[in-house]
């Protein structure tokens, strides 16, 4: 994240030669953008939790940083500084990895006090954004600084699947935790510096967060509540980026 401002930074002071006489201008826009998506909170998480203090951790994710991308706007009201702002984006939170896969199989071995445990999974973190809210900015010369609130959904396009084979005097039993592609609802808020580059175009650095209860998990083949059961995967999602935006 530091060299991603360092580089933010340089590209302002690079512009800042070329837009002496650029003023940042109090009309609506709209933009386009990039960058890094981290995974916080229980969405973070990579850990099975102990089954004999009971503690499993139902809700570890085991999401990865990933990257995002969108369209971002913002319509004043006339004459202020308060503006209705919409942003959709597109994020990939990675998938679970060998070592999870493993984690998750002992954990599994362990709940159920089986002979042996296995785990295969497939499929990644892909989901959509929609928000909207109210936006109020600060104009400072060639800056403006906007804070934003935002609420809307999260479309789940697709979730880690993870398969699940357990057994026991050399009988196995399988489960699955499906990949879910719901909707769920979504909130955040955001803060940005624009930096005007010319009458109708700027560069936008983001600090943006969303969160979401969680979108709704199907599980296959459970005959009962034992180890670790995600039925509601909650998303939060931490992001910086960079982006130009076009007044009109």
């Amino acid at each position: 994240m530091k060299k991603f401002i360092i580089i933010a930074a340089v590209i302002l002071t690079t512009f800042s030669a070329f837009t002496a006489n650029a003023q940042v201008q109090r009309g609506s826009y709209w933009g386009i953008f990039g960058g890094a998506s981290v995974p916080t909170g229980e969405f973070a998480k990579s850990n099975y939790g102990d089954f004999l203090d009971g503690t499993i951790n139902n809700k570890a994710g085991f999401a990865k940083t990933g990257y995002t991308i969108g369209l971002d706007g913002a319509w004043y009201i006339h004459k202020s500084n308060w503006a209705f702002a919409a942003t959709v984006s597109y994020q990939d939170q990675g998938q679970l990895s060998a070592k999870d896969a493993h984690t998750l199989a002992a954990g599994y071995q362990d709940a159920f006090g089986v002979d042996t445990g296995a785990a295969a999974t497939s499929k990644r973190y892909r989901n959509l954004n929609i928000l909207v809210g109210p936006q109020y900015s600060f104009f400072f010369s060639k800056f403006a600084v906007d804070l934003r609130a935002n609420v809307g959904i999260i479309k789940s396009f697709s979730t880690p699947e993870m398969d699940i084979t357990i057994t026991d005097a050399d009988i196995p039993y399988q489960f699955s935790q499906l990949s879910s592609t719901k909707t769920a609802f979504a909130y955040g808020g955001s803060a940005d510096l624009r930096y005007q580059l010319g009458k109708k175009l700027g560069l936008v650095l983001k600090e943006n967060f969303v969160a979401s209860p969680g979108v709704a998990i199907t599980n296959t083949n459970r005959v009962n509540y034992a180890g670790r059961l995600d039925t509601k995967q909650s998303i939060s999602e931490a992001q910086t980026t960079l982006g130009l935006n076009f007044g009109f």
